[in-house]
């Protein structure tokens, strides 16, 4: 615990220090730029070939390769739909069947 005297010195000590306007902007600036640097870590980790700079070329060949299977069988239902001459629904539905 601090004595009165110890108190009474530390006061002093740091109401004497005058704050410049010049000091204060240096200040933030300062600390605006710790910030920048904390915040600009991770991006320049994962830009710089991290962990997840390897697995982004997956997803993207999965995506088209789902979308082109996704065509092959629509174009398939379509064709089998339109071979029925007469439109019933129940024959389409077994063409369809029979087409996968």
């Amino acid at each position: 615990m601090q004595s009165a005297e110890e108190r009474r010195r530390l006061m002093s000590k740091l109401g004497s220090e005058s704050i410049t306007p010049l000091g204060a902007i240096l200040k933030c600036a300062a600390g605006i730029l710790v910030l920048v640097i904390i915040a600009a870590g991770p991006w320049a980790f994962l830009s710089s070939g991290g962990p997840t700079a390897r697995t982004e070329a997956h997803p993207a060949s999965k995506v088209g390769a789902a979308q082109a299977e996704g065509k092959r069988v629509f174009d398939e239902r379509r064709r089998a739909y339109e071979v029925v001459p007469d439109g019933s629904v129940a024959k389409a539905s077994e063409a369809t069947l029979a087409v996968e």
